[in-house]
C-alpha cells in the first residue's frame, strides 16, 4: 500500500522531469547493504514516490530560463515516524550527490554527533565496497577520511552538528540527519552554503521534536506554507498522525510509518513496542507528533501498582544505589537484585541532615552487610562521594548524563514488561507521582527541575534497577 504523507508539496505537473527515477535504477542495481546480506537494495513504493518529488526537475523549455532544468527544490524536510528507512533515504540521496547531482561536488552528513552520521556515510561506502560499477568510481575510500571519487572532483564528509562545522564550506548536497536537534544557526550555515551552487540542496530527514527543537518548528512553518504556494522551491512531505488520535489506532499508525502501510514492518510489532514505552516516546518517534519538553509522571500509576510485592527475598549480594536531594538535607539508599529473570528492589535507608563522610561510612557498612556488589551514584552531583566510596574500596558504577537516560528508559520497559517488583515504600510511593520527565535534546530522562518536590528514592529506585540490570548482562562496572 503506497501511503501518502498527511502534509506535502505537490508536484509541478502530472508530468514530472525528475532524477529520481535513474537514482532509484542506479540504486536497485548497485546499492547494497550489509542488513540485506550484500543484495540490492529494493525500495518501499512510497520511497520510490518520495524519491521521485524530492528530486524533481522543471522542464527544460520553462518559461524562467533562470529556472529552466534546474532542481525545483533548493530545502526538503522528510519527517516521518523512526525505523521507516530513513538511512536507506540518506544512503541514496548521498550517491546521488557524488555521482548524480552536480559536477565537482561536496556532499556533507550532519547529525547529532560524528557517530550518528557515520551511520549513513558507512552505509555508502559498503555500497561502494561491495560493487565493482560503484568502486572503480571512487579513490580507495576510507573509514575517516571521507569519500573521494575517483578523479578527485567530489568529497563526501561527515560532521557533528554543533559550533562551526560547515561554516565557510560550499556544499552542493546537505543530509542533515534528525533535523529536531540541529541548532538555527548551523542549519543557516549549511543553507548559505549551498547559495552559490547552481542546484544547492539541502535534504533534512526527521522525526518530531518538542517546544525546543526551535529549527525544525520554523521549518515546519515553512513547508506549510510552501503547501499553501507561498514557495515553491522548498520541499515538504510529513508523515504524521492526526492530532489527539487514540495512541494505539492502527490508521494513526499507518498514517505516520509507511514502512508499516506498505506491510514491511509489523504493525503487531509496532504497537507491541509501543507498550513498553512511555506515552510521550511513541507519540513523538512512531506518531511523529511533536510533544511539549515537559512531560508527566515517568511512570502510569498502573505499571507501579501492579509491580507492588515484598520487595527482596534475599538482599546479600545486591546493588545499593544512592541519591542525595538538591539541599542535600535527605538522602535514600535503594537495594535491587535480579531474581530469575526478574528484578527485585526496595528501599534500605533514608537519611537525614548527614555530613558526606557519616553517608560514605554509612554506605559502607551497608555495603559490607550486604554483601554488595556494587554502589551506583548519579555522576552529575556525587563527584565527591564517589572519590570517598573509591577510596573504601567499593565498586562504584557513576552514571553520567547519557547513561542516566538509558537508565530512565531501561527500567520503564522493565516496569512495563512486568520484570520488577517492589516494597510499595511510601517515600517511592510518594515520590513516583512527583517524578516527571523532560527532553534533553532527542532522549528523555526522569528530571529533579520538573518534579514536583524531592524524588531521590525514584531516581535511586532507577539506577539500582537499572545497574543491576546492566552488571549481570555484561559482568563488568563502569568506573
Amino acid at each position: 500500500m503506497l501511503q501518502l504523507p498527511a502534509r506535502y508539496t505537490k508536484p509541478l505537473s502530472k508530468r514530472m522531469v525528475t532524477d529520481g527515477d535513474v537514482l532509484i535504477q542506479v540504486c536497485e542495481t548497485f546499492m547494497a547493504t550489509k542488513e540485506d546480506g550484500n543484495k540490492p537494495i529494493v525500495f518501499d513504493e512510497w520511497q520510490r514516490w518520495l524519491l521521485r518529488h524530492m528530486l524533481e526537475r522543471y522542464p527544460a523549455k520553462h518559461k524562467n530560463p533562470e529556472l529552466a532544468g534546474r532542481l525545483r527544490y533548493r530545502q526538503i524536510v522528510v519527517s516521518l515516524g523512526r525505523q521507516n528507512g530513513k538511512s536507506t533515504l540518506a544512503q541514496a540521496l548521498a550517491l546521488y550527490g557524488l555521482l548524480m547531482h552536480e559536477s565537482g561536488p561536496t556532499v556533507i552528513g550532519l547529525a547529532s554527533s560524528v557517530d550518528q552520521a557515520r551511520i549513513i556515510y558507512e552505509r555508502v561506502l559498503f555500497s561502494i565496497r561491495s560493487n565493482p560499477w560503484l568502486a572503480k568510481r571512487f579513490k580507495k575510500a576510507t573509514e575517516h577520511r571521507g569519500i573521494h571519487l575517483a578523479d578527485g572532483s567530489g568529497t563526501y564528509h561527515v560532521k557533528a552538528a554543533r559550533g562551526r562545522a560547515v561554516q565557510g564550506i560550499t556544499v552542493s548536497l546537505g543530509i542533515v540527519d534528525e533535523l529536531h536537534i540541529i541548532p538555527d544557526e548551523l542549519y543557516s550555515s549549511l543553507t548559505l552554503g549551498t547559495s552559490t551552487r547552481k542546484d544547492g540542496l539541502v535534504v533534512g530527514i526527521t522525526t518530531a521534536g518538542n517546544e525546543e527543537s526551535t529549527t525544525l518548528l520554523d521549518l515546519y512553518t515553512t513547508g506549510q506554507n510552501a503547501i499553501d504556494g507561498g514557495n515553491e522551491r522548498f520541499g515538504f512531505f510529513c508523515w504524521e498522525a492526526p492530532v489527539n488520535c487514540e495512541l494505539f489506532d492502527p490508521e494513526a499508525i499507518k498514517a505516520a510509518n509507511p514502512s508499516v502501510a506498505a506491510g514491511r514492518i509489523s504493525l503487531e510489532t509496532v504497537i507491541s513496542d509501543m507498550k513498553t514505552i512511555p506515552e510521550h516516546e511513541a507519540r513523538r518517534y512512531r506518531l511523529n507528533q511533536f510533544v511539549t519538553g515537559s512531560q508527566a509522571s515517568w511512570l502510569p500509576g498502573e505499571f507501579f501498582v501492579s509491580a507492588a510485592g515484598e520487595g527482596i527475598d534475599d538482599i546479600t549480594g545486591c546493588v545499593l544505589s544512592v541519591d542525595q536531594t538538591d539541599n542535600f538535607a535527605h538522602a535514600t539508599v535503594v537495594a535491587a537484585k535480579k531474581v530469575g529473570d526478574k528484578y527485585q528492589t526496595e528501599v534500605v535507608a533514608s537519611l537525614n541532615q548527614f555530613t558526606e563522610h557519616e553517608l560514605a561510612d554509612f554506605i559502607a557498612e551497608l555495603y559490607k552487610k550486604h554483601k554488595a556488589v556494587a554502589i551506583t551514584l548519579d555522576d552529575r552531583k556525587s563527584h565527591a562521594l564517589k572519590r570517598r566510596l573509591e577510596y573504601l574500596g567499593l565498586e562504584v558504577w557513576s552514571l553520567w548524563a547519557k547513561e542516566f537516560a538509558t537508565a530512565c528508559a531501561t527500567v520503564y520497559q522493565m516496569f512495563a514488561t512486568g520484570k520488577i517488583t517492589h516494597a510499595n515504600d511510601p517515600l517511592v510511593v510518594t515520590q513516583n507521582a512527583r517524578a516527571h520527565t523532560r527532553y534533553y535534546g532527542e532522549a528523555w530522562q526522569i528530571s529533579r527541575r520538573e518534579s514536583l518536590g524531592d524524588i531521590d528514592a525514584v531516581l535511586a529506585t532507577v539506577m539500582a534497577l537499572y545497574v543491576a540490570s546492566a552488571r549481570t548482562e555484561s559482568g563488568i562496572g563502569v568506573y
